[in-house]
């Protein structure tokens, strides 16, 4: 009976496990999760404090930041990121030069800082070095960068507080991109502004705007995504329509012509969910299906090849996928069980495996080596996880023994203590999940460990 209690245990832990993540955000090299249990994870390039860790020290594996178990959303840009808590409030860190932080200064922050003391944010867009965000009340507002008119203010002047844009207070959803913003009212209408080189605002001219222009009469535009240079959006009959820079065939319509209109690709009519990186896409189908195409040079578009693709490819075989997110040169996508899995550039740690090699396919990322780094209550810490040779415990209380458990519960080493710091040699362990349990003189803990 005890045995069937501890491997029930163990069960449950690891459907816990599995339904790790819920949000995904990914910037230029660096990328973000929202744990189920509110808790936000940070990895990959953080020369500029993207991560929020209060560091510059990149990571290939997630760092838990702070302990606020109330982030709601998350966008990342470049090399700065924005979220909003369940209580509506806004949060900005990293590079701000450029003032997109918001927080009145251009001064960069490396731990998450409060923008202001409104409590109704709702959605949030990071583009290259500015931000948008609607509110609940449906107002548009942007900060950052403005060179392009990319703000929509009608100017292009820089600002580092949000910036209202108009009046209109039916404002849907909204993309930045590098130097260009699309916008979804809530009466299906689309509307584009700022750079226009190569036609990414899709107003049939490629002329710059610095305040919002509806994009053509429809009315039922429903899910849009900015590329650096191009844009794509789906209707609400689930077609597929893109516009702008086409050199990799990032519009997917089988050419490498720039168009400064959106055209239909294809003929499907099951898109369902869209996310743009710098020159590729990935979409889901109603089906549940993974699809990419555009420049693959990094194996970004997670096909198994780096070959450029200009038109919408399936992506392995399962019938699964719920979420993804696109970046400069890499990708985050969850699966319906809460799986996390990444592909291309990893130079700087942003897939999260543990490693800095570049992926080609979409790469499992075990939700324990995309723990919190420290394990900490009032008594013990343990540290690091995930763990290469030694882990450390240390502890206010005394330590008598440690166990490490396989996955089936069964006990693999037992070493026996009398004291408050203890380091444990896993060198010789295989790579996987492990659980970890501490006894001390006034009870026990046991924590999920990943061995690397």
């Amino acid at each position: 009976m005890k045995k069937f209690l501890i491997l029930l245990i163990i069960n449950l832990s690891l459907e816990s496990f599995a339904q790790c993540f819920t949000k995904i955000a990914v910037g230029g090299d660096h990328s973000h999760s929202i744990k189920t249990d509110g808790t936000l994870l940070s990895w990959g390039s953080n020369s500029l404090g993207q991560l929020g860790d209060g560091t510059t020290i990149h990571k290939n594996v997630t760092t838990q930041i702070g302990n606020n178990t109330n982030w709601q959303s998350i966008s990342a840009g470049i090399e700065h990121t924005l979220a909003i808590k369940a209580d509506g409030t806004l949060w900005a860190w990293g590079r701000n030069d450029y003032g997109m932080l918001g927080d009145g200064t251009n001064l960069g922050k490396q731990t998450p800082t409060q923008i202001g003391t409104s409590t109704n944010w709702q959605f949030i867009s990071a583009g290259d070095f500015f931000s948008t965000a609607i509110k609940t009340d449906g107002t548009l507002w942007a900060w950052g960068i403005n060179v392009s008119g990319q703000l929509g203010d009608g100017t292009t002047t820089n600002k580092n507080i949000p910036t209202q844009i108009g009046m209109a207070m039916n404002w849907q959803s909204v993309s930045a991109g590098y130097a260009h913003t699309i916008a979804l009212k809530d009466n299906g209408t689309l509307w584009a502004w700022g750079s226009n080189y190569y036609g990414q605002l899709g107003d049939g001219t490629n002329v710059g705007k610095i305040l919002p222009i509806q994009i053509g009469s429809g009315t039922n535009w429903q899910m849009i995504s900015s590329g650096s240079t191009h844009s794509i959006a789906l209707k609400s009959n689930g077609t597929l329509w893109a516009w702008g820079e086409n050199n990799y065939g990032q519009l997917g319509d089988e050419t490498y012509i720039n168009k400064n209109s959106p055209i239909q690709i294809g003929d499907d009519s099951n898109w369902q969910i869209i996310s743009s990186g710098f020159y590729f896409n990935l979409s889901i189908k109603t089906n549940s299906s993974l699809w990419s195409w555009g420049r693959n040079y990094f194996g970004q578009l997670g096909d198994g090849t780096f070959v450029n693709r200009n038109t919408p490819t399936i992506i392995g075989s399962d019938y699964n996928w719920e979420t993804i997110s696109a970046a400069e040169d890499h990708a985050l996508a969850l699966k319906s069980d809460g799986s996390l899995y990444a592909w291309g550039y990893n130079y700087f740690g942003q897939l999260g495996d543990g490693t800095n090699v570049n992926k080609f396919v979409p790469t499992t990322i075990n939700c324990s080596m995309l723990n919190i780094s420290t394990f900490v209550d009032k008594t013990l810490i343990v540290f690091p996880n995930p763990v290469k040779t030694v882990v450390n415990v240390q502890g206010q209380n005394t330590i008598l023994l440690t166990e490490i458990l396989d996955i089936n519960g069964r006990n693999i080493m037992s070493t026996m203590h009398n004291t408050s710091e203890v380091i444990l040699n896993i060198e010789g362990l295989q790579v996987g999940l492990y659980f970890l349990k501490i006894t001390t003189n006034i009870g026990n803990v046991t924590i999920k460990i990943s061995k690397l």
